[in-house]
């Protein structure tokens, strides 16, 4: 089985585990703009924020993590956002994570002043350090 064959089947394991499972999963559709280029320009007013591979990393998750949100009826996302930074940084001071909260806040108001025409999830995503700077996969639904 080719590497793209298992990632593909990894991604959508993991689609089926989310909110969103319901879903199709594509990478890269024909005739589609590429979300990898939607989340780069998503997330480009913050991008100085990330001037590490590992910031850039943190970067990326709270965007899909707002972007997802977006998509939830709006008595579902704080729940969504809460579940996510609280199950994922238990040790965390509730100041980080108040932190956090609010960073997701400002980038689901980005999404839906900005980016409302896009509504595609994103499942799962792939940084790669080119040495020149790096190249971003993005795995969504359709």
């Amino acid at each position: 089985m080719g590497c793209t064959k298992v990632l593909f089947n990894a991604l959508t394991s993991k689609l089926a585990r989310s909110p969103f499972r319901d879903r199709k999963l594509v990478i890269e559709p024909a005739g589609e703009v590429k979300m990898s280029e939607v989340l780069a320009d998503f997330i480009e007013p913050y991008r100085d924020w990330a001037d590490t591979e590992e910031a850039y990393q943190k970067l990326l998750t709270l965007a899909i993590l707002a972007w997802n949100a977006s998509f939830l009826p709006t008595e579902e996302q704080q729940a969504m956002i809460d579940k996510v930074i609280d199950g994922g940084l238990p040790a965390a001071t509730e100041e980080l994570k108040n932190g956090l909260k609010q960073i997701v806040q400002m980038l689901m108001a980005r999404k839906q002043a900005y980016f409302s025409a896009y509504r595609r999830n994103i499942i799962d995503y792939e940084l790669t350090d080119t040495g020149k700077g790096y190249r971003l996969f993005v795995a969504s639904t359709l």
